[in-house]
């Protein structure tokens, strides 16, 4: 039998004894290790350690019990300060049929149900060297919560040393609000809530006190890849909670706290303190390559470590009767300039709150010195593939592409930002391609004409190339990558020359539309020609109205003066487009409908894991020239081996299909990707497997009207299944796809593809 031996010795000397107090004592194992998911108690209250291990303990109580994971609780007494010795490690038993019950009860009458309140928060990241000033942003919130909705009006905020706020400060994360939720945001990392609804697939519950007031549950992760902990204490004599407490000491060492009002069953307060670990996941509050904010890189260099300190504080709080409606904004700021009242919070009683922000001076110099706002700034713009330079954003998508018809495509894109005028912007672009030597180039404009539902009305033109089958929906995001891989093995191009008018409205920040109206002349860039009733066409007109929308009912979105942004979007997104095209108007040549539907959905697995599904379906009828049927994201390039069709892999295409292969005027495909979790191999080297599975199925009408043109089309279904490594290393990857069922080819390696991929997040 194995006796492992504990000891409590004090980690500071209190200057409070005098006021009955013994401060801070901490918890070691027999080699000197910190203990820091332990909890002490009596039969009249339950003590928590704090961040750093200690716990604080009142010298009127005459023992208490101290109880660690897997060995039997101790009894100590307080005065007599000796070396605690634990019995043998025991297995915990996980809770029983009548302790599930309870718990369950405790959490469905605490739930917030209808709750409103005043809240402060303060954020605090102290680097450990001296000459990166501390981060220190502060606001004043109200508070929402009814059912799953939650939203925050932001009514006060400050930033030490900024003049100016943006959505990034906005946007981050430090804690959610409400606890009952499936998953928590953690510093924007997803945790498995433990009294969320999914609280039983993320952890295995045991209880470990029983007391006549009080009962405690210790809570694990049931997965190896997570590594949080903690307790859910309940007050039977209010039956509700009391506190939860959440650990984690791998990757970064985090340490959470809530407390609840036991009476009311509403939260009081909450607590986060988070440093530096094992290092592999990057912890910043911007983000980019600043030290400002930074808790911890990617790499273990202890040097670049940081403490994050963070407190709310819930005070004024109301319920909320079931009719109350909710706004439909997660987060809404309200101050129109970064100014706190001191006053306010120089009254809260809370040291950590009510402290001014210090050292200003070095830190307004350390902003003008580094130019931090230019470089948050920069930040912000660059994640969605813009360089802002004063007043102007630079289009990064547009410096250079390569493809098979133009050669490399060098270009430039300019467009006006905020900072030029909130209320009308204008843009231009222009392009040179090595190959086909010619130039491309388009103008646009927009005028705001309301900022709280992101109405604008543009105007634009342009001259230039398109790929032949495509389908883009005008409501789907901006995706930058620096690598567009499709585009370097594309040969079918048409060219166009377009004029047109647009309106984009918000109905919702959830629900995204805009109407286009465009007449466009249509110029072939290889032998065509289409047969209708009316002749034979090689260059035709087109005159389309487009109608799209773009539903993300979970989306987070922030308002920033009058102005609604998409903060994050999560699963499920659905977008719909609808095109007509009109005969004799404007001159257009042909009256033909395009209908497309897409729907996106990520469920994700206690485990970690997830697995990501996009069903698509199109169809179009009438009069549809070539240019404007439908093709599945091919991405194989047309060579003989599997050598020469080395390339990058697409994020949505069937890397087994070759360019120009199919067209369809109906069509239908389903992805299917589940990730696995990453190998750590180092702190550099994560990779991650993917597996994938691909399907396409669709037809053609009157596939004769289609002249000096050969095509297939997926009559039959279209398999294709491979796996991704990615990030190997530096973001690199490797990629496998095999096609098979129907369209398998008679030589084996031309269903193969093994290309490379590349994900880079910064």
């Amino acid at each position: 039998m194995k006796i492992i031996c504990f000891f409590i010795g004090l980690c500071q000397v209190s200057l409070m004894l005098a006021q009955h107090k013994i401060d801070s004592i901490c918890v070691f194992n027999a080699e000197d290790q910190s203990i820091y998911n332990a909890i002490a108690y009596n039969h009249q209250q339950v003590f928590i350690q704090n961040a750093n291990g200690g716990f604080v303990f009142s010298n009127t109580t005459d023992s208490v019990e101290v109880f660690a994971p897997n060995f039997h609780s101790t009894s100590f007494l307080l005065h007599k300060n000796a070396q605690l010795q634990l019995e043998q490690k025991v297995q915990l038993n996980p809770i029983s049929l009548t302790q599930k019950n309870l718990l369950d009860s405790i959490i469905s009458q605490t739930r917030l149900r209808g709750f409103s309140a005043k809240t402060y928060e303060r954020t605090k990241i102290i680097p450990n060297n001296s000459t990166t000033p501390s981060f220190d942003l502060r606001k004043s919130s109200r508070l929402n919560v009814f059912k799953n909705s939650t939203t925050v009006e932001i009514e006060e905020i400050d930033l030490n040393g900024f003049e100016k706020v943006n959505q990034k400060m906005l946007s981050r994360e430090v804690l959610s609000f409400n606890m009952f939720k499936a998953y928590l945001e953690v510093f924007s990392q997803q945790v498995f809530s433990p009294i969320g609804n999914k609280r039983y697939k993320g952890y295995d519950f045991f209880q470990v006190v029983s007391k006549p007031n009080f009962v405690v549950f210790y809570f694990k992760s049931s997965q190896k890849i997570s590594d949080w902990e903690g307790y859910v204490i309940i007050d039977l004599q209010h039956h509700s909670i009391s506190d939860v407490v959440l650990l984690n000491r791998s990757s970064y060492k985090a340490w959470t706290r809530v407390q609840f009002d036991r009476e009311k069953k509403w939260p009081v307060s909450q607590n986060l303190k988070i440093s530096g670990g094992e290092g592999g996941q990057k912890l910043s509050f911007f983000g980019g390559g600043l030290n400002f904010g930074l808790i911890q890189s990617r790499l273990s260099d202890s040097s670049e470590y940081a403490q994050l300190n963070f407190y709310r504080l819930y005070t004024s709080q109301l319920e909320l009767p079931n009719s109350q409606n909710m706004k439909l904004v997660n987060t809404y700021y309200r101050a129109k300039k970064a100014f706190l009242d001191e006053t306010n919070w120089q009254s809260l009683a809370n040291l950590f709150l009510s402290q001014p922000p210090n050292q200003p001076l070095a830190l307004n110099q350390y902003i003008e010195n580094q130019n931090l706002n230019g470089r948050i700034r920069r930040i912000n713009a660059f994640e969605q593939g813009f360089l802002p330079i004063e007043f102007l954003d630079v289009d990064l998508t547009r410096l250079i592409k390569v493809n098979n018809y133009e050669g490399f495509r060098l270009g430039l894109g300019l467009q006006t930002n905020q900072q030029f005028s909130d209320w009308f912007r204008l843009g231009a672009y222009s392009a040179y391609g090595t190959k086909d030597t010619s130039f491309k180039y388009g103008f646009s404009g927009g005028l705001n004409l309301n900022k709280p539902t992101n109405t604008w009305f543009n105007l634009h033109y342009e001259n230039d190339i398109k790929e032949v089958g495509t389908n883009a929906y005008l409501t789907d995001q901006r995706v930058y990558s620096i690598f567009e891989p499709r585009l370097v093995n594309i040969t079918y191009f048409y060219q166009y020359e377009k004029l047109g008018l647009s309106l984009q409205h918000n109905f919702t920040p959830q629900l995204l539309s805009e109407l286009r109206l465009e007449k466009t002349d249509i110029d072939q860039t290889r032998s065509y020609s289409f047969r209708t009733s009316d002749g034979i066409f090689e260059n035709y007109s087109l005159s389309t109205a487009k109608l799209s929308l773009r539903w993300m009912p979970n989306s987070k979105n922030i308002a920033l003066d009058n102005r609604i942004y998409l903060a994050q979007e999560n699963s499920p997104s659905i977008s719909a487009q609808v095109e007509q095209s009109f005969a004799n108007l404007l001159e257009g040549d042909f009256n033909f409908t395009k209908v497309s539907a897409k729907a996106s959905l990520n469920q994700r697995y206690v485990n970690g894991q997830q697995t990501e599904f996009t069903l698509e379906g199109n169809i179009g009828f009438g009069d549809i020239p070539i240019t404007h049927v439908f093709h599945a994201f091919p991405n194989s390039p047309n060579k003989e081996n599997i050598i020469n069709r080395f390339s990058v892999a697409g994020v949505k295409s069937f890397e087994t299909m070759y360019f120009n292969e199919f067209f369809n005027t109906r069509q239908a495909t389903l992805h299917v990707k589940h990730r696995f979790n990453k190998f750590k191999f180092s702190n550099l080297s994560q990779p991650q497997l993917v597996l994938i599975s691909r399907h396409a199925i669709g037809g053609f009408s009157e596939i004769e009207q289609h002249q000096l043109v050969n095509f297939n089309t997926l009559n039959e279904l279209y398999n294709e299944a491979g796996f991704e490594l990615n990030n190997i290393l530096y973001g690199f990857g490797l990629s496998f796809a095999y096609r098979y069922g129907a369209y398998h080819l008679p030589v084996f390696e031309d269903n193969l593809s093994f290309k490379f991929t590349f994900y880079l997040k910064l």
